[in-house]
């Protein structure tokens, strides 16, 4: 698929939506306070379109566990990079299992909102450009 395509903004879109739906569900199940969740609210959609992108350009065709196993494989390893990034700039600390659990729960917070969202994508292509 090419970024041109008409529906590359679409599933940007539901990217993003993905990236804020795991962000909520993390903070309902951990009750994550105002300024953690708004740095969520910046890292979870930022590695959520930054994976859209290149499933976008690896995806050879419109197959949903392919779509979704792919956004999933990509998002989770911009996490990883981002994660890794921001322990060398900050000079945090690295504790293997933190990060390891860390990773964990991004992937289990992250699988619901992609599914959901790339039905609804399914269903918005299907609705507006089968006709066409």
């Amino acid at each position: 698929m090419k970024l041109t395509d008409k529906q590359f903004g679409i599933f940007e879109i539901m990217m993003l939506l993905c990236g804020v739906a795991a962000t909520c569900v993390e903070a309902l199940n951990y009750g994550i306070s105002p300024v953690y969740l708004i740095s969520h609210l910046i890292a979870f959609p930022l590695c959520f379109c930054i994976g859209g992108i290149v499933t976008w350009k690896i995806a050879k065709s419109n197959g949903a566990w392919q779509l979704i196993g792919y956004s999933l494989l990509f998002s989770t390893i911009t996490y990883c990079l981002f994660h890794i990034i921001l322990h060398l700039i900050y000079e945090i600390p690295f504790s293997a299992t933190a990060y390891l659990s860390g990773v964990c729960y991004y992937i289990l917070f992250s699988i619901l909102p992609i599914i959901l969202c790339y039905y609804i994508y399914k269903g918005i292509v299907n609705r507006y450009f089968s006709n066409k």
